[in-house]
This record gives C-alpha cells, sequence and structure tokens, in this order.
C-alpha cells in the first residue's frame, strides 16, 4: 500500500471517528438538559404571557440553550407558540431577542448561547403551557 493510500485512510478513520463521537455526545449533552426541564403556565400581564410568573429565572450549567416545548397553543387554533426571551442584566439595560415560532409538541430553543446565572424571563404571544430546560 502506498504511503497516500495509508495516509487517506487514517484521514477517513480519524473523521469517522470524530464525526461518530460528535453524534453521540450530542445527544447524551440534550438528554441531560432536557431530563432537567420543568413546568411552565405562564401568567397575562397584559401585554404577552410570561414565564415565571414573578421575579425571573437564572441559567443553569444543565443547558447551554433556553429550551422550550409548549404543549398547547391557545392563540386561535395554531399549532405553534410565537416565543421570546428576555435578558436582565447585572448591569446595562434589560433587552429581548426576537420572537421565534415553536411547533406545539417539539423541543426548540427560545435562545441559545446563555452564560450560566444570566437573570431572564419568557414571553409568549398567546396562552400555553409546557415545558422548559435551561
Amino acid at each position: 500500500m502506498s504511503a497516500r493510500r495509508i495516509l487517506a485512510t487514517l484521514a477517513a478513520a480519524v473523521l469517522a471517528a470524530g464525526g461518530l463521537t460528535a453524534m453521540t455526545t450530542t445527544p447524551a449533552s440534550a438528554a441531560t438538559c432536557l431530563g432537567t426541564a420543568k413546568s411552565f403556565n405562564p401568567v397575562d400581564n397584559g401585554n404577552e404571557y410570561v414565564w415565571p410568573t414573578s421575579g425571573y429565572a437564572y441559567a443553569t450549567s444543565n443547558c447551554n440553550d433556553i429550551n422550550v416545548k409548549p404543549s398547547i397553543a391557545a392563540g386561535g387554533g395554531f399549532d405553534f407558540v410565537p416565543v421570546r426571551t428576555c435578558f436582565y442584566p447585572t448591569s446595562g439595560s434589560s433587552y429581548c431577542n426576537a420572537y421565534r415560532d415553536i411547533t406545539v409538541g417539539t423541543w426548540s430553543l427560545a435562545a441559545t448561547d446563555v452564560k450560566d446565572g444570566t437573570r431572564f424571563i419568557v414571553q409568549f404571544a398567546w396562552s400555553t403551557k409546557g415545558s422548559i430546560a435551561y
């Protein structure tokens, strides 16, 4: 076998092993994160529905993101819920990301790459309930 063929075979093996590692660690990480999920049932504040119902939630090391799984959408028969996350840093102004449509019955991201300890609330465009992991 030529040196070029040996090198190509080794490179393919390394790529395959790396791809296999990435495929097996990602679901395990997601399972660990989603395994810490809590129920949410937001309260109507007059403009949108807000969770938590008082105060703030704080991002944890359980998840890198804020994951939401609505179980119902009471917004006129839609099968999705518009969701956004508002952040409240210890210094500086609060801010919210854009609304994202999350399909009922599926896990999806309300916010990504959230630093541990970050204060936040989640706003929903209409009445819903479900699970949240963060």
